[in-house]
């Protein structure tokens, strides 16, 4: 396991329990930014975050970097690889992006093409699989500027606000 991934804006460092912050807590309770993650069903403390981190810590098939922004070294969002299917060599893809000042900026497509790179060429793997709601079109347009192609659509799977929105499916094949 590589200590930092790095790339031009941002890098991915493995999250220890010790990088949980107050901030981060912040991100995890706040409606706007959770809108689309399934977390927003949950209300979080500072110890069931560090619960969850802690339980990546001695994994090799399960992965939760922090994306820390290189401009100002502050961790901006995560990113979650696996866990990963070592039979058929696939991983499962999610990001956050907490700080919204950090929104739009290009971070969250430069680290989702990071964990694809070190995931393609580190761990071997075949394919990577990325889910959205249909309506949360950064994360649309964040997939396929990293490579990913829709794959697939699960017609009314999630409840969006007040109505039931597809879940889109989409995957980057390492061919």
């Amino acid at each position: 396991m590589m200590d930092i991934i790095d790339g031009e804006k941002v890098f991915l460092k493995k999250i220890k329990v010790s990088d949980v912050t107050e901030e981060y807590l912040k991100w995890v309770n706040d409606p706007e930014i959770t809108q689309y993650l399934e977390i927003r069903f949950n209300k979080y403390s500072l110890d069931k975050i560090k619960e969850y981190v802690a339980g990546f810590e001695n994994k090799d098939d399960d992965f939760l970097f922090m994306i820390v922004a290189k401009e100002n070294n502050r961790h901006i969002g995560n990113i979650h690889l696996g866990p990963i299917n070592k039979n058929h060599k696939f991983a499962y893809v999610g990001i956050m992006i907490g700080d919204k000042d950090s929104w739009g900026k290009g971070y969250g497509t430069e680290a989702v093409k990071l964990v694809k790179k070190y995931a393609c060429d580190e761990l071997g793997l075949h394919k990577l699989i990325a889910g959205c709601y249909e309506n949360n079109l950064s994360s649309i347009k964040l997939f396929q500027k990293a490579g990913f192609q829709l794959e697939g659509r699960r017609k009314k799977q999630f409840k969006s606000g007040n109505s039931y929105v597809d879940g889109l499916l989409f995957t980057f094949i390492n061919d």
